[in-house]
């Protein structure tokens, strides 16, 4: 730098143009990379934008009174894939399997959901697909899904949700030391339920079961 302000006014304007010369390919070449990206990034938004209230109106649907869950379910997941308001329309779906004790329907939706590029979404769904797993006596797969990586958060639910897998195998002390590991997670929650579990093996663990 203090050569070049050493040099003369004509040297400088020689100087700058042998770089310019050597440079101003890769320069120029440069500078169009920064346009097309920002044109790239502002379509991408817009286009994001656009697959948002697409997705937004067909999930809307579900408020009115003849509305097939299901249906919409599937409508979203072939046409915006795993976005949040196909898991949150997967999780709606699921609640309605359920009451009608559509259980395998319930479990499929339940899936669907897992699969959110939410966490937080994607995690309630796989609290809520163990515990119907659980339900129906499929307690590795409900295993399973709870060894998923989740927020910390779920911790509480997590173990006490292991808790009653083991207390389903009948494998009582380690029911007990999920329990308590939900207890000690609870982060303020009312642990009532969680304390009744616990206590409740009382009985099994004086037996050596």
């Amino acid at each position: 730098m203090a050569d070049f302000d050493m040099k003369s006014d004509e040297e400088k304007a020689e100087a700058l143009k042998a770089w310019w010369r050597a440079n101003g390919t890769s320069v120029g070449a440069g500078i169009a990379l920064t346009i097309a990206g920002m044109f790239g990034w502002n379509y991408y938004q817009e286009n994001k934008l656009t697959s948002a209230e697409g997705a937004s109106k067909i999930y809307s649907q579900l408020s009115k009174e003849d509305a097939n869950p299901t249906a919409i379910v599937e409508q979203l997941n072939k046409e915006y894939g795993s976005s949040v308001y196909t898991s949150l329309a997967a999780l709606n779906a699921a609640k309605s399997s359920c009451e009608d004790n559509k259980t395998d329907a319930c479990i499929d939706l339940l899936k669907t959901a897992t699969e959110s590029s939410q966490d937080s979404v994607a995690s309630i769904a796989k609290i809520r697909l163990a515990r119907t797993l659980i339900s129906t006596g499929k307690l590795d797969e409900a295993q399973s899904i709870l060894s998923a990586s989740m927020p910390k958060s779920f911790e509480s639910l997590i173990s006490e949700l292991n808790g009653d897998i083991h207390f389903a195998k009948k494998e009582f002390k380690q029911a007990r030391e999920a329990y308590d590991k939900a207890i000690n997670s609870a982060a303020g929650q009312n642990t009532q339920l969680l304390q009744m579990k616990r206590d409740d093996l009382g009985d099994h663990l004086k037996s050596g079961a």
